[in-house]
Order: structure tokens, then sequence, then C-alpha cells
């Protein structure tokens, strides 16, 4: 970043904080950003509703699924790595978007990205509520999911809106407990020697169902597992040191997804027998019928209760960074000025919080009263992804964009810019392939309409653009420059 754009940066956060447009600086620590961007992977519900997917294509292979994911993953993580060890800001993606490829980029791919999480929150919430509801009906209690999901949208508002300390630090805890609880699961299978003997075909090519393809369009399913890992970047202007922290608690996210999911996934694939994989495939909920086949009805239902705790933590993640995403855009002036408005007390975007919640409800109440709350779950996963994915493949272009623009200036080994320029093309390759699974073949109502209302979203966020491009051009070009005071630093 040049001398010049700090400035201009500095200048306008300088006047952007005189007009009470700011978060609190340096109140979180590196384990509260790791847990932001653990917490929205939620790798609980990650694995109970992702891996049989995987099973289908690959069979026992679905370790390697993880595997071929994970590295894919790090691969965005080190473009998104090296944004952050340069910028501190609240506007995450949006921000390194505009960074490489301009503002207008900027912007739309701060459109597609926070507007995916912002309508995410409704998906993971209804997970929440659906397991704790078969919670309470092992324990004689009649409640409908609805109410449940009513009830957590006033706890997300008490955990967002009062000082963000209490939201990253809640999701640590509950996050800590719930990958314990399936954790103790894996090692009960794997003690208890499987189904039939423990058998490393998993962590190998024989274990594939129908060849190489069938692995990368597992890894497919798995990759959306992966999803999110780069939450901490919201947090940079409210982390202690963040040009270091933040790309710590990315780092980590990444390796503790992989190592996790290769675990577990290895372990329920012994659980199931390698000669039975197709009752994993078959399985709409894996965790809790191993958990009663090898632990009994306690640990079932502790797991249950775990999925429950960790779509709820995801949901809190999401909910943080979309109101910080939203808080970033509406103070460089894409998005109306109250959406940057800051508690004078709590430091928290309270505007953008509540807007993210009313969409919430929105949702739950139009579409997951209609669909049903697992129908509703796949019907807005997928069509969260799909924007979600879209700004990665921007945030890759953007890295290798930036990459040759600091090598034009002498900055950087051409081994480094080789890096820079490969890795983000294999991301590009694995998002733009996942995209293309996703909507081909074409899948059942109402899956079928989530790239139409991707493609409309879009449409919006590219009119909005020409309006403010019309309105005010200077306005749009200040786009993604406010970096955050430790930028530059």
């Amino acid at each position: 970043m040049s001398e010049s754009q700090m400035q201009t940066s500095s200048e306008l956060l300088s006047q952007s904080g005189a007009q009470g447009y700011t978060l609190r600086k340096d109140s979180l620590g590196l384990f509260d950003a790791i847990a932001q961007s653990v917490a929205l992977l939620s790798l609980e519900m990650g694995i109970a509703l992702s891996s049989s997917f995987a099973a289908a294509s690959a069979g026992a292979a679905v370790p390697l699924a993880y595997v071929v994911a994970g590295l894919a993953s790090l691969c965005l993580a080190y473009v998104i790595i090296r944004f952050t060890r340069r910028i501190a800001s609240a506007g995450g993606l949006y921000t390194y978007i505009a960074q490489g490829l301009g503002p207008q980029a900027g912007f739309i791919g701060g459109w597609m990205y926070g507007g995916a999480f912002a309508a995410g929150a409704s998906f993971t919430l209804a997970i929440s509520s659906i397991f704790l509801d078969q919670l309470l009906e092992h324990l004689g209690l009649t409640l409908h999911w609805f109410v449940i999901f009513c009830v957590l949208l006033v706890l997300l508002f008490v955990l967002a809106f009062f000082d963000v300390r209490l939201s990253t630090r809640t999701q640590l805890l509950l996050s800590f407990i719930g990958l314990l609880s399936v954790l103790a699961l894996a090692v009960i299978i794997l003690a208890r020697g499987g189904a039939s003997g423990i058998s490393f075909t998993p962590l190998s090519p024989a274990g594939l169902a129908g060849g190489w393809s069938s692995l990368f369009f597992a890894a497919i399913f798995s990759f959306t597992s992966f999803i999110g890992f780069e939450a901490a970047a919201v947090l940079g202007e409210e982390t202690q040191r963040p040009r270091q922290a933040i790309p710590w608690a990315i780092l980590t996210a990444v390796l503790v997804a992989i190592i996790y999911y290769v675990l577990v996934s290895f372990a329920m694939a012994n659980g199931y027998g390698v000669a039975h994989i197709d009752q994993w495939a078959r399985d709409e909920a894996p965790l809790d019928t191993l958990a009663t086949r090898y632990a009994g009805a306690f640990l079932a239902t502790l797991i249950d209760l775990m999925v429950a705790v960790g779509a709820f933590s995801a949901t809190l993640a999401g909910v943080i960074l979309a109101s910080r995403m939203m808080f970033a855009v509406g103070r460089d002036g894409g998005l109306p000025a109250a959406f940057a408005v800051t508690h004078p007390r709590y430091k928290t975007p309270w505007v953008a919080i509540l807007v993210v919640l009313a969409l919430t409800l929105v949702l739950g109440a139009a579409l997951g009263i209609q669909l049903g709350p697992f129908l509703f779950f796949g019907f807005m996963a997928t069509t969260a992804s799909l924007g979600i994915l879209l700004a990665y493949i921007l945030v890759a272009l953007s890295g290798i964009v930036a990459s040759i623009r600091a090598r034009a200036r002498g900055e950087g080994s051409p081994l480094v810019l080789a890096f820079d320029i490969l890795l983000p093309l294999i991301a590009i390759v694995i998002c733009a392939f996942t995209i293309y699974s996703s909507i081909v073949p074409v899948p059942q109502f109402p899956l079928n309409l989530a790239p139409y209302i991707t493609a409309a979203w879009l449409v919006i966020g590219l009119g909005l653009l020409i309006a403010l491009q019309l309105r005010n051009p200077q306005q749009v070009q200040r786009f993604g420059k406010i970096l955050g005071e430790h930028a530059g630093e």
C-alpha cells in the first residue's frame, strides 16, 4: 500500500470517526479472532450435514475429499492472509477486492458476500431451532421450531448488540464444547474398532467409489464446509495487532477444520464400515446414528445439542460478519449512513445488526415455515453459497492483480509472484467448479431457483452501483479506502 493511499485512508478514517462511525479499537485479542472464524465454520454442523453427500460420491474416501477441499481453502486463505497482513478493515473481502480490482468491483463483491451472510443467518438459526425442538421432544416438551427460532433471535440481539467480546467469547466457549463432543465420538468409534476393525482404506484412493472424478466431485460438497474460515477479517478494526492476529486466526481456522474433518470423517467411515458406506450416504443424521450405535442415547442427545449450539454460534458469527461489512460499506457511502452508526457506549453497529436480524426473521417466517426448516436450509445454503463463491473468485483475482502491481513497483521476488498467481488460480478453478456443480445438473425445486435469486441479487447490486456512480462518482472512488488505524503500521 503506497504512502498516498495510507494518507487518504487516514484522512477518511478521521472524518468518519468525527461523525461517530467508529468501532471499539483494540478490544479483541487473538483468541477472539480465532473464535469468529471457527464459529462461522460450525464444524459440528458441517460434518453432520455435508459428509453424507460426500460419501455418496467418494465412497469410503470422504477424508480424502476433505483433504482436497482443505488444500483449496488454503490456496484461498493464502490470498486473504496476504491482504490482512497489509490491511485492517471491518470491510473484509469488500475492502480487499476494492484494493485490487477497484472500488466498483469491491462494492459488488461486498454486496454479494455481505448479502449472502446476512441471508445465511436465517438458515443456520433454523437448523439450531429444529435440533433444539427435537431435544425438547425427548424431554416431553412440545414447542414449534419457529417459536424457538424467535427466542434465539432475541438472544442473538443481546449477544451482538452489547460488547463484541461477549459475542466472540460466547462463540469460543460454545465451539470448544461442540468440538470436544464430536471428537469424543470419533475416539470412541476408533477405540471400539469401528464396524469391522480399523481400516485405512478411507485415507487411500482404494476407498474411492468411482475413481478420481468421484473424489473431486465429493470435494465440492466438502469445500462448502470450509466457507467462512476468513470471517475474522471483519474484526480488523477491533482487534489488537490485527495485521498479526487476523492472519493467524484465519490460518488456524483452516488448519483446525482440515484436521477435524479428516479425523472425524475417518472415524465415521470406520463406524459404518468400509463395506457399508452406502448406509452413510443415505443417512440424514449420521452423527446421531453413530453416537447411538457406539455410545448410547446420552452422547447422541449431547451431540444433537452441540449441533444446535454450533449452528447458533455460526449464526452469531454470521451476524457479526454481515453487520461489520454493512458498517464499512455504509461508512464509505455505498449504503445509507445509518448502517455505519455505532452505539455510543458499546461501539457496535446496532443499525446494521437490527437489519440483519430483521432479515433473518422475515426469511424464517416467510420461507422457513412454508418450506420446512430442512428444505429451507438447503435452499438458503445453496443460494448464499453461490454469492459467497462469486466473492471468493473476485478476491482471488484481486490478489493476482495486487501482486502484479507490487512486482511492477519492484516489490517481492519472482518466486513470490509465482505463488501469488498460481494459488489464487487454483482457488478460482475450485470455486468456479463448485458453482457449476451446484447448478448442473439442475437440482429439484426449490433448489433450482437458487441461481436465479443469486443473479437477481447481482443485478440489483449493479443497478445500485450505477445509480451511485451517476449521482456521486467521487464518492464511489472512495469505496474500500478506509482501512482502519492499524493499516500500514
